[in-house]
């Protein structure tokens, strides 16, 4: 199943910072960013077990009860386990989670208590998108050889059953970096790859390594997550998930520079960029409240000189101007 942008939409919304990620976001607030998010348009909404340690999935679900007429596809992403405990959830990037800490499981049954807790804090019977989460070096620097044979072993075949089953429709990963789905795409079956940060105007190695033109060619859907790193290229503190180095602060500027030249700015140039490429399918936008989904949809009608990506292709801040 190749999941078209006729499916799910040019732009989907990612549920992680209703997760707290960062800073605390209220009931009220997480309501009207979804409620929002559905007024615009979206039809997938991506969250995921780690996103709050739960919180995410539980405020997604809830707003979903509220709304029943409401019927938009999920993803989420399986590889981790949440294992309830007494003391308040702790984890660095998510302020006040849920009860809980996470623990790595690819197993098979791993995947299958993943899975059903998230369909329980979901509160429905199936999703539409299931995710390999985090299969990456970065995340697993250890025996990272043996983590890829449990991979092939288990994980995989246990969401190709999953699919096979009719529990879910289309199956992938949920990756931020590049390398290692390009062994997946090699040896195995699967529909999409939800790719964070690998693709932006900071980052552009998933299409100079050839990846992004390797899942069109395959037909693999692309879903481009963290067009802005962390919130970094709309002016935010950290990069990745980490606060940024002057190094990245020195670049921002001068892209900002540029895009000012053209009466741009750098956020919308930003979203645009990452939606330009022919293989992308849908870019996956954060929001934590509905003014921020109102913006940023705001950025991805703003008009860009064409000019502008000449600009920073001359000056070396981007590999290539992007072509539809």
């Amino acid at each position: 199943m190749n999941m078209a942008k006729e499916q799910f939409g040019p732009v989907a919304l990612g549920v992680a910072r209703l997760g707290n990620m960062y800073s605390w976001v209220s009931d009220a607030d997480a309501d009207a960013t979804l409620a929002t998010a559905l007024g615009h348009g979206i039809r997938l909404f991506d969250v995921a077990p780690l996103y709050g340690l739960g919180l995410a999935e539980q405020r997604l679900g809830r707003f979903l009860r509220e709304h029943p007429a409401a019927l938009p596809a999920i993803s989420t992403k399986v590889g981790r386990v949440l294992k309830a405990i007494a003391a308040p959830g702790r984890h660095e990037q998510f302020v006040a989670p849920l009860r809980y800490e996470p623990e790595y499981d690819y197993s098979a049954a791993g995947i299958e208590r993943s899975y059903e807790d998230s369909l329980r804090r979901l509160g429905v019977d199936r999703v539409q998108v299931l995710l390999l989460h985090d299969i990456d070096r970065f995340t697993h620097p250890e025996d990272h050889r043996g983590l890829m044979k449990q991979v092939f072993d288990e994980s995989l075949p246990t969401l190709q059953r999953l699919k096979a089953e009719g529990r879910v429709d289309a199956i992938g990963l949920g990756l931020n970096h590049w390398d290692v789905a390009y062994e997946v795409l090699a040896s195995a079956d699967v529909d999409c790859v939800l790719l964070a940060g690998r693709y932006t105007l900071l980052d552009q190695s998933a299409h100079t390594s050839g990846f992004l033109d390797a899942c069109r060619r395959r037909g693999v859907s692309v879903l481009a997550g963290g067009v802005f790193n962390s919130g970094f290229l709309a002016g935010g503190a950290h990069y990745d998930y980490r606060p940024a180095p002057d190094s990245l602060v020195e670049r921002r500027t001068r892209l900002t520079e540029v895009c000012s030249r053209h009466n741009t700015p750098l956020p919308a140039a930003a979203l645009q960029f990452t939606a330009a490429h022919a293989a992308i399918d849908t870019v996956v936008i954060g929001a934590r409240t509905a003014r921020e989904v109102d913006a940023m949809f705001e950025l991805s009608r703003a008009k860009i000189p064409p000019a502008l990506w000449d600009d920073l292709q001359r000056e070396g801040l981007i590999s290539h101007a992007p072509v539809r």
